[in-house]
């Protein structure tokens, strides 16, 4: 028997609907089986056990399974796959027919992707398939994330210094740059302030720790070849090029520029009718940090590389009137050309010693 199978996953607990995927109304015994199923899965943990029961459930049938992309997808889909299910993840922003639902419900939810995926297996393409990266490359992916999510605390920290120093009267002997550096911190712990010793102690620990993040990261990301051409472009570092490196994972998967600019989010969006095609903004799909990091890179690179094509393009398009956010995405979408292009080939950034050299001082100055 040929099912389709929706499971709406969370941490805890998941809802899992199947449906008959055969051609026509499913046989009374077959119609007799998915209603077992659907009844005995209408709750289940979300565990290797859970999803082990699932399984055993199926038995034999035919099946292939849908889940939505979400903070638990990527552990549900290796349990699944290496318990020999055919699994798809979906992104969210095409499954239309859940994110506009008034009726949000897990079965509910359970039951439309049980319907994307009958759809599918009948030759319908109405979403785009996510890419789950292999569990080591996942892992490369979350020490990089830890790596930034630190920086955010440790910003949030050296503020919030700030304005206990500015609420209170506080005066250091001069105005420090990095309220987190050791000087400020040494003159700090003398003021007896208590709310100060757990922001200076919490500062100093996220410092250690960003160092030793850092290190494992290049440890890492040491022999990976992507990560050794990108670090060769003025204005991409250490986590800038082992985040986006950690982001491709497998380089083969992707065909052409276009579908490579397209997983970083930058290009617009298909809204035409007709005679119609209005302007419109970007897709914003993939990894936001990624794309943070993507436009924190091609600013540092305008700056420095007046010859390269993204500059060039940024100027020309700010000096035709182009809005500054505008240029400065054409660019990064440039940037991503150029990328893709470096990575096919195998080839660094420039042979010139120049640029090279420029680009191994900035690596030292960029603090990312």
């Amino acid at each position: 028997m040929r099912l389709a199978i929706g499971v709406d996953v969370h941490s805890k607990k998941s809802t899992a609907h199947a449906v008959y995927a055969g051609m026509g109304n499913a046989p009374k015994r077959h119609q007799n089986f998915v209603d077992s199923f659907n009844k005995e899965f209408l709750s289940f943990h979300s565990t290797f056990e859970g999803m082990g029961h699932l399984v055993e459930f199926l038995g034999s049938n035919e099946y292939e399974i849908l889940i939505e992309n979400s903070t638990k997808s990527h552990e549900i889909y290796w349990i699944l796959t290496n318990l020999g299910c055919k699994v798809t993840v979906a992104f969210a922003a095409d499954l239309y027919r859940i994110t506009k639902s008034v009726k949000k419900t897990d079965k509910n939810d359970s039951v439309e992707l049980a319907g994307y995926m009958r759809r599918r297996m009948n030759g319908e393409r109405e979403f785009a398939e996510c890419y789950i990266p292999s569990p080591e490359w996942m892992i490369r992916r979350e020490m990089c994330r830890a790596y930034l999510s630190d920086g955010e605390h440790l910003a949030d920290l050296k503020r919030r210094i700030r304005s206990h120093l500015s609420l209170h009267g506080l005066k250091l002997s001069r105005e420090y740059s990095d309220t987190a550096s050791p000087k400020a911190r040494e003159e700090m712990d003398k003021f007896d302030d208590p709310y100060l010793v757990i922001l200076c102690s919490d500062a100093e620990a996220t410092i250690k720790r960003r160092v030793r993040t850092k290190r494992v990261i290049e440890d890492m990301f040491r022999d990976d070849r992507n990560y050794n051409l990108i670090l060769t472009i003025p204005g991409f570092a250490t986590v800038s090029a082992t985040y986006i490196s950690a982001q491709i994972s497998d380089f083969s998967r992707f065909s052409s520029k276009e579908q490579f600019a397209a997983y970083f989010g930058v290009v617009p969006k298909m809204h035409a009718s007709a005679d119609s095609n209005p302007r419109c903004s970007t897709t914003h799909r993939g990894d936001e940090d990624m794309r943070k990091l993507l436009f924190m890179c091609i600013q540092v690179h305008i700056r420095w590389v007046e010859n390269s094509v993204p500059t060039k393009m940024f100027v020309r398009l700010k000096a035709g009137g182009k809005p500054h956010k505008e240029a400065l995405t054409a660019a990064v979408r440039k940037m991503l050309t150029v990328i893709y292009s470096m990575l096919r080939t195998g080839c660094v950034y420039s042979e010139d010693q120049g640029t090279s050299a420029l680009a191994e001082t900035l690596r030292k100055e960029i603090t990312e």
